[in-house]
């Protein structure tokens, strides 16, 4: 009988211990969750910490890549531009394609108000404040027609708040900061940037206020304040700046195609698919409700940056329910794959060619007017991430996923070969992307002229012959009007 009870006692003796250490175990654990949670609130929160809980993002080897796309104004500087310096390549012109600066997202966000989208207040950006101050006093900057660019304001409205879609303080210091490095880059190989008149410089903006805006602080970094007063902005209907070749139904066919295989990427990767979705439900909200639709992760990656490019921490649900680094890492990470799979996507590439067809005509027109002496010298086209990644892909260019950060550069430099004093032969360009010189890259380059290891020269010929006889090779055709039809 006591052997029964002796071993009856056993393991109930041992479920009463194992019952204590799990006790003890889920002790340890509630008082850990208590002591993180206690060290995240400062003496000044206030007790409910579901409502104003956020996570930030530090900086490591895989987060610093995010970083660089915000391309903060104090990290932007200038690489090989005006690098010939030999004085038998006379640098006879500029072209330069801009992306905006700095922006708003383009949805509802949560906790928007609390982010500080302002910057510092340089002495060049104080420069600009008051130079700003006194035109609108004056009104020497004209306009052309009775177009949207009359009613625009010169700085964002609201200097620290984001807007959606609208250039930030930080966007415009940005592009200060770019048209000024330019600046200096360029009047050493180029002493005319210094005395450029009006009507030597044509600039293009479609008609949103980031483009204009943008494009305005960068001129007042690049050219003298006494041109600028008296420029004339010309705008563009479209994005793509296609000028007269615009009219083209093949192409909403084509980027069906693209956007049915982005698609079907998505749905073939389930877990990236939920991390949209949870994700995207701790972003979006409109009038303060959340909203469950935002599933792309192009949407997410968007909303993502506006905390990042402030370095703002992310919003919480709760204290578990946070945006972690991973879910960043992970939605940029496959965004930038689908960009890559995109760049190879031959829907993609027949779609630029056709988007892109009116600003490389127009850009090669603006190059031989440069070389034959009758200007314009300087060319600006203000536009989107969709211009800059239409152009590059028409071009033949290899995917570079920091083209398309904001204040990014696209810039054409005209050479004429000059032998002697009055023998001038040939005509060049060089092609550069964020101060890299990328002119090897270019699919219909063949006579490349190699001035340095880093510095190269691809003959206009070359571009001429690209546009009338070659353009429309892959789409089996010989002219834009044939192939938007087919």
């Amino acid at each position: 009988m006591r052997m029964i009870l002796s071993s009856f006692r056993m393991p109930q003796s041992k479920a009463i211990h194992c019952y204590m250490l799990m006790s003890l175990w889920i002790l340890l654990i509630i008082v850990g969750i208590y002591k993180f949670l206690e060290t995240k609130k400062s003496p000044q929160e206030p007790e409910n910490i579901l409502s104003t809980s956020y996570t930030n993002l530090a900086i490591d080897a895989k987060t610093k890549r995010i970083f660089k796309i915000c391309n903060f104004p104090e990290e932007i500087v200038t690489g090989d531009e005006g690098a010939i310096r030999e004085s038998k390549w006379i640098l006879k012109g500029l072209l330069i394609l801009i992306r905006h600066g700095d922006r708003g997202p383009l949805q509802h966000i949560k906790k928007i108000s609390s982010i500080n989208c302002g910057t510092e207040n340089s002495q060049l950006l104080s420069s600009y404040k008051a130079y700003l101050q006194n035109q609108s006093l004056s009104g020497k900057i004209s306009w052309v027609g009775q177009g949207p660019f009359h009613g625009f304001p010169y700085l964002p409205i609201h200097p620290s708040q984001c807007h959606l879609g609208q250039l930030t303080m930080q966007g415009v210091s940005q592009l200060l900061n770019l048209g000024n490095l330019l600046k200096q880059k360029y009047q050493e190989v180029w002493s005319k940037v210094k005395s450029l008149k009006s009507r030597e410089v044509v600039i293009y903006s479609t008609k949103y206020r980031r483009t204009f805006q943008s494009v305005l602080a960068f001129l007042f970094g690049l050219i003298p304040v006494e041109t600028l007063e008296k420029l004339v902005m010309h705008e563009s209907q479209s994005m793509s700046f296609c000028f007269k070749d615009c009219g083209c139904p093949v192409t909403e066919k084509l980027y069906k195609n693209v956007k049915k295989s982005i698609s079907h990427q998505l749905h073939s990767h389930p877990a990236v698919a939920a991390l949209a979705v949870s994700t995207g439900n701790s972003l979006f909200s409109i009038n303060g409700e959340p909203v469950t639709a935002n599933t792309d992760p192009h949407f997410v990656r968007d909303a993502l940056l506006t905390f990042v490019c402030h370095r703002n921490g992310f919003p919480c649900d709760g204290p578990i329910n946070c945006i972690r680094r991973q879910n960043v890492v992970g939605i940029f990470a496959y965004t930038d794959w689908v960009n890559y799979q995109k760049w190879r996507n031959v829907y993609w590439k027949r779609y630029c060619l056709l988007k892109s067809y009116g600003l490389v005509r127009h850009i090669v027109q603006q190059m031989l007017q440069m070389v034959s002496n009758s200007g314009p010298y300087l060319v600006v086209y203000s536009g989107h991430d969709h211009t800059l990644e239409q152009l590059s892909t028409a071009l033949g260019l290899q995917n570079d996923p920091f083209l398309l950060r904001y204040a990014a550069r696209i810039v054409f430099e005209v050479y004429q070969q000059n032998e002697g004093i009055d023998n001038t032969q040939g005509i060049y360009f060089r092609l550069l992307s964020n101060g890299k010189d990328i002119t090897r890259q270019v699919s219909f380059c063949k006579n490349i002229v190699n001035v340095s290891t880093k510095v190269n020269l691809c003959k206009i010929e070359d571009i001429v012959r690209f546009l009338h006889d070659d353009y429309f090779i892959s789409l089996n055709v010989t002219n834009f009007k044939d192939a938007c039809m087919r």
